[in-house]
């Protein structure tokens, strides 16, 4: 072994309130992402004053002059807020609103009713319909603006809450594969101490104590290879969290990993070549990822091939990149991206035992640092390894 080291209102009908869309300093803030508005009414002149104000609030503005049309707008675009009369052609704002809730899947519409002054009971039938809130005709700009502050906040918690929700799902989803790994790859171990014990204990019983103890190495391999693999859990476990970032040579942290692997290496003709590269990253989690990465180049090298390990780091916009290279199988293109899940093992035909937790924990490691993990060919033939390290 070696190591070297916006858009514009629309011209045409005037309309008296038209120009309340424009008062200034009133309606010119816009913070947070703009919406798409779907206003429908059968009023012309309405209409044209909703479109003004809507866009003057810094939002777009699709329209629709019946309930029909409006339905299907929204169908095919799916806006955030829906700002509709309640007697049109077609659809009526009380059964556009109903047919909205029931088409709605993981993201809300807000709905507003423009309602008449004091129909008391239609906004009353409105909201059991599901709307949201209304505005009383003529229509007020300058309350329509505030009335879309308050359907961004609404729809923003909303969608705040349904990534939330998948995330939820995906991370349970995940914990119930995990469990039933750890459960499957303890559970043959287990089984094979328990009936070797029972063997023994029967052989003990008849005067065999030779073949007890046979069965007690047996034991005890199956044993070693438990402790091994929740000792790895464990490791992987307690993997991100607080970091402790230095200023590190990669040379120097090479040649520490080295060194504390140099029995395997040297067993296996290994060389592993380290261009010296300055970064910023926790001391002891980068060790553990070189460790693993340069574990896997052993183990997976090529029959009659001695591995060769090349390491290198980078600057990667604010961040940095050690890349690790071998020329070892290779990892195919369908595999690369299952294999950094825990306790995935692609059980390759002359491949040795291991508990998958290796590339799973380079990748968490490189998770806590602010970045990611990516798996390429390597230019002789084996598997580049790329660790990305978010900026201080």
């Amino acid at each position: 072994m070696t190591v070297d080291s916006t858009s514009s209102a629309p011209g045409g009908l005037r309309h008296p309130d038209m120009e309340a869309a424009n008062v200034p300093g009133l309606l010119d803030d816009n913070p947070g992402a703009a919406m798409t508005v779907l206003v429908a009414d059968d009023d012309e002149g309405s209409l044209l004053v909703a479109k003004a104000a809507v866009e003057k609030s810094g939002h777009q503005c699709i329209v629709a002059a019946d309930g029909d049309a409006a339905w299907q707008l929204y169908q095919e675009r799916r806006p955030q807020v829906v700002v509709t009369d309640l007697m049109m052609p077609g659809l009526d704002g009380f059964d556009l609103c109903r047919a909205i809730r029931a088409a709605e899947t993981g993201t809300y519409t807000y709905v507003m009713l423009l309602t008449s002054h004091g129909a008391q009971e239609d906004v009353l039938e409105g909201m059991r319909a599901g709307a949201d809130d209304y505005v009383a005709k003529p229509l007020d700009p300058f309350i329509l603006h505030t009335r879309l502050l308050a359907a961004r906040r609404v729809t923003a918690l909303h969608g705040a809450l349904a990534t939330a929700l998948d995330e939820a799902r995906d991370s349970n989803e995940r914990l119930a594969e995990f469990t039933g790994r750890v459960s499957h790859d303890l559970r043959n171990p287990l089984t094979s101490i328990l009936g070797y014990v029972e063997l023994g204990a029967t052989d003990a019983e008849s005067g065999h104590p030779e073949e007890a103890a046979e069965y007690l190495e047996i034991v005890g391999g199956s044993a070693r290879r438990m402790l091994s693999m929740v000792e790895e859990l464990l490791a992987f476990s307690t993997v991100g969290g607080s970091l402790s970032r230095s200023r590190l040579s990669l040379a120097s942290l090479v040649r520490d990993v080295t060194e504390d692997l140099r029995l395997g290496l040297q067993e296996a003709g290994a060389v592993v070549h380290c261009e010296d590269f300055v970064l910023d990253a926790d001391e002891s989690q980068l060790r553990m990822a070189l460790q693993n990465l340069i574990q896997n180049a052993v183990a997976y090298r090529r029959p009659g091939v001695p591995p060769v390990v090349t390491i290198s780091g980078q600057g990667a916009g604010a961040g940095t990149v050690v890349r690790v290279e071998d020329n070892g199988k290779g990892i195919a293109a369908t595999d690369r991206r299952r294999v950094i899940e825990p306790l995935v093992r692609l059980n390759r035909a002359g491949d040795p035992a291991g508990t998958g937790l290796g590339l799973a924990t380079c990748a968490r490691i490189a998770a806590a640092h602010g970045g990611r993990l990516e798996i390429s060919p390597a230019l002789s033939g084996g598997t580049a390894v790329s660790i990305y390290l978010g900026a201080l």
